[in-house]
């Protein structure tokens, strides 16, 4: 019963495909004339019904090449009127720049067409599947319109909390999210770009040119601004145990200078003025013997230990503290204490661990 069930169904199916009337638009004429190209956009395509393949997937295939050809032609609007945001692909050591921002247009503009009418038709003699997209430039330009609208809209909300951000001291944040506000930008440009391509009548009114210059330079001067705009304050000191423990006669700042440098790569910077920082982190770091040389494998090692917090200045609040002593991943041996202690204190587990701790704080 099953089997009966499936071979009607795809006999109706079939049939819907043959059954088909040959359409007006397969006339080079008739598209022409019905389908005016200052009014309209169009794609055409066809192709074979491979054996192997279904004449619906056939189809589906060829009705997206139409649609893609009718956003080709959008996009070599595009490419003739604005050359921004090119950059050059090598094909065969020779360099093409206008082909990767054509490709990069067609691809994006593909999925921003709206209002698109696809229609197929299957000919049975010849065994060709033919496809014909077309969308009105009105529509086109209305929809455009409303997107670049809503992203200068959504663009000034983004710009609104990387600013309360800031103010809140969470500058990591606030750079975040003026990065999210400058990529808003970049699609509303593309917006502006489409509009331009299909309505002749767009201008600075219609694309909102001011309004969307004005919000690009608000995002460029904060980026600036928030450059590695976290101030922190490193307080190091070293704490003195047992002789049999002291790897050190004078404090190192091996690891001071290592979490220095660990907050630079991660948007941060080090200061010197305690009263202009918005972090205070202090360390205390000190070694203790984990083995002493002698016995049966002689082996000399120590551990790197520290302990800290990290103080808020702008809440007036530790925000965390941490201890790593005697830590299984953070020893190492040596040809003497010294060697062993610093070899210890450059082991990237014991930088991991006090990052884990303070650059989730950092970058609330």
């Amino acid at each position: 019963m099953k089997k009966f069930t499936a071979i009607i169904l795809f006999t109706s199916v079939s049939f819907a495909l043959l059954g088909q009337e040959k359409p007006d638009w397969l006339d080079v004429a008739f598209r022409e004339t019905t389908f005016p190209a200052n009014v309209y956009y169009t794609g055409f395509a066809y192709g074979n019904a491979p054996q192997g393949k279904s004449l619906q997937e056939t189809m589906q295939q060829i009705k997206t090449e139409a649609q893609a050809d009718l956003s080709k032609k959008i996009c070599l609007k595009i490419s003739s009127q604005s050359q921004t945001n090119i950059s050059a692909v090598s094909t065969n050591g020779q360099y093409n720049e206008n082909e990767n921002f054509f490709n990069q247009s067609t691809t994006k503009s593909a999925a921003e067409v709206v209002g698109l009418k696809t229609e197929s038709y299957y000919d049975l003699a010849t065994k060709i599947i033919y496809a014909f997209a077309s969308v009105k430039r009105d529509d086109l330009s209305e929809f455009y319109r409303k997107q670049i609208n809503v992203g200068l809209n959504k663009a000034e909300t983004t710009i609104g909390v990387s600013k309360q951000l800031a103010t809140a001291n969470k500058k990591i944040s606030a750079r975040r999210k003026i990065e999210e506000a400058k990529q808003i930008l970049n699609d509303v440009s593309f917006y502006c770009d489409l509009l331009v391509a299909v309505d002749v009548d767009s201008n600075d009114s219609s694309l909102q040119t001011g309004r969307g210059r004005e919000l690009l330079h608000t995002v460029e001067q904060m980026l600036i601004d928030l450059e590695q705009s976290t101030l922190v304050y490193i307080n190091c000191s070293y704490e003195y145990k047992s002789a049999k423990d002291n790897a050190f006669n004078s404090d190192p700042c091996i690891f001071c200078d290592i979490i220095a440098q660990a907050l630079s790569e991660n948007e941060c910077s080090v200061t010197g003025n305690k009263e202009e920082a918005d972090y205070e982190l202090t360390l205390i770091t000190s070694t203790a013997q984990r083995s002493d040389g002698k016995g049966e494998y002689g082996i000399l090692s120590y551990y790197a230990n520290v302990k800290g917090t990290l103080y808020n200045r702008l809440t007036k609040k530790t925000t965390v503290d941490f201890s790593f002593l005697n830590d299984p991943a953070a020893y190492a041996s040596g040809k003497s204490p010294e060697d062993a202690a610093t070899k210890a204190f450059k082991l990237p587990e014991l930088k991991n661990k006090v990052l884990e701790k303070i650059l989730p704080k950092i970058k609330e």
